[in-house]
């Protein structure tokens, strides 16, 4: 199996992890924690789990110089601690369906950053699947019904920042990982988003309720599952694969979503919105699909 193939099976399954975010989230709050407590949860106990893995294992996986610091803090704030409130505050707001679906606006995003920051080709393969994905998240999120869009402004412009923040992430990360082992970036970049949503997050507030194994154990999952060995399949990725084509790749964490929020959460969706979901899934395929001439260059020979 080649190493780019391999690359793309991870960032299939980190992306299927991250669709089980918003089952864990709504869990979480139901236990009286805040999206931001979540969000600051997520973030620090991923830090701590990782930190002292590796002090264990390879404590030079912590050592950074100053421009790796700048680079972790700047992927921390933007890509992990804005992404973060934004993404969670749209999960309470709009719902996990709708939540996910802006999400993968972020192939678009990805696409203008892969050809203006990385100089990758545009080929006529990536702009038309590209363009299925944006047409497939605005039908998923409306189902047809656009005055959807003026039900909660406030969840729905939430979910475009998350999306903003989500797409920049390998485009900030891809330079940085090739530079640095990408668990120093990954621990780092934690370390600087938690920081960033610990005024929001207050948790000290909730210390009482830390009484409860119940909700220590989980937030420890949620941590792991959704934090830890996502990343970490995610960040060493990126050294090998177009940032135009991950934004789509990464898309089966809106199946994995779907899935939960109409058989578990018990969403309400409708068959506009599984339409939507079906053409970003049709995006994915065409994405990863050999182009028309090698298949007749093979063919050929």
């Amino acid at each position: 199996m080649q190493s780019s193939t391999k690359s793309y099976i991870k960032i299939a399954v980190a992306g299927g992890l991250w669709g089980t975010i918003g089952i864990l989230v709504q869990t979480l709050t139901s236990f009286g924690l805040t999206s931001e407590m979540v969000a600051f949860s997520r973030l620090f106990l991923g830090f701590i789990i990782l930190t002292v893995i590796f002090a264990l294992k390879d404590p030079s996986v912590l050592k950074i110089d100053k421009k790796g610091i700048f680079s972790s803090f700047v992927i921390g704030v933007i890509s992990q601690g804005i992404f973060n409130i934004a993404y969670f505050q749209a999960i309470q707001r709009v719902g996990s369906f709708t939540a996910v679906v802006l999400l993968y606006l972020s192939p678009v995003f990805m696409f203008i950053l892969g050809t203006f920051m990385y100089k990758e080709i545009p080929d006529k393969k990536k702009i038309i699947s590209v363009g299925i994905c944006f047409f497939g998240c605005i039908l998923g999120v409306t189902g047809g019904d656009f005055s959807v869009l003026q039900s909660d402004f406030m969840g729905i412009t939430m979910g475009i920042v998350a999306s903003l923040g989500y797409s920049l992430m390998p485009a900030l990360s891809k330079k940085t990982a090739s530079k640095y082992n990408p668990f120093t970036i990954i621990i780092y970049s934690f370390m600087f988003g938690a920081l960033v949503l610990l005024p929001f997050a207050n948790p000290f507030a909730i210390i009482g309720e830390l009484k409860n194994p119940s909700l220590i154990l989980l937030l420890i999952v949620f941590s792991v599952v959704v934090a830890v060995l996502p990343y970490s399949l995610y960040i060493p990725s990126l050294h090998n694969v177009q940032v135009s084509k991950l934004g789509v790749i990464a898309s089966v964490e809106l199946i994995v979503s779907i899935l939960i929020a109409a058989f578990i959460l018990k969403e309400p969706i409708k068959s506009g919105n599984i339409a939507g979901a079906s053409l970003i899934f049709l995006s994915i395929i065409l994405m990863n699909s050999p182009s028309l001439y090698i298949r007749k260059a093979r063919y050929q020979n």
